[in-house]
């Protein structure tokens, strides 16, 4: 099966025993190997990619089930069960994506999945405003906070901004598009911040891509903070 297509990601998973890193044991038999059932590869602006993280994950909390590293050919194995999934390639110098992601199905055991590469460079796209560790005022309708970035020098389906809390939640997404500025008047839109007028604290952004071929990319965070 070899996968491409972008995949509806409504059903979560919970999470498992790690399935990647070693060995499990059952029924005092002694130890059992994991199926590598996933294999892929990642590129860096095309060329192979070595030593990089790749893990599998739910895609509904990002909670990972297994983990590896690419080769020196770029290419890795993986296990995974039966469900819906994302791989996620963790980026490694400066220049990359801080992370690549795509989603997957395995439908059965014995179901074998190869992915297509992923590319874990940012051609070029970096944050540019608030600066990172910048203070300025507290967003709000008359004086709305506005971020800014460069884009990848890649084709890219949208962009959007994703904002986070200290503790890592998810606070305030921007709409996609094709802009590279979005501006926030400091109301949550994520999950029990929907309609929260956020208070002065320190926050961390990011942009995330949808690149065309159903791989999601995401920046490096910067913090900034409002007070």
């Amino acid at each position: 099966m070899i996968l491409t297509g972008a995949l509806g990601l409504g059903l979560g998973f919970g999470a498992i025993g790690e399935t990647g890193c070693s060995p499990d044991f059952h029924d005092g038999l002694g130890p059992r190997v994991p199926v590598l059932n996933v294999s892929g590869q990642a590129e860096r602006d095309g060329a192979p990619a070595a030593s990089l993280d790749v893990s599998v994950r739910n895609p509904v909390d990002s909670v990972p089930i297994a983990s590896t590293k690419t080769d020196a050919n770029g290419s890795y194995q993986i296990g995974a069960p039966s469900g819906i999934w994302e791989i996620r390639i963790k980026g490694k110098v400066a220049g990359d994506f801080d992370s690549v992601t795509r989603g997957f199905v395995i439908d059965g055991q014995g179901e074998r999945v190869t992915m297509v590469p992923m590319d874990v460079f940012a051609y070029g796209a970096t944050l540019r405003s608030p600066l990172d560790a910048s203070t300025v005022r507290l967003p709000s309708g008359s004086d709305p906070v506005g971020f800014a970035w460069r884009a990848a020098g890649r084709p890219f389906l949208s962009a959007r901004v994703q904002v986070y809390d200290s503790n890592g939640a998810a606070v305030w997404y921007s709409g996609k598009g094709q802009d590279s500025t979005a501006t926030w008047d400091g109301t949550g839109n994520q999950g029990a911040f929907a309609g929260v007028s956020m208070p002065p604290a320190t926050y961390r952004w990011r942009v995330k891509f949808d690149l065309p071929d159903s791989s999601d990319a995401r920046t490096k965070s910067q913090t900034v903070t409002f007070q």
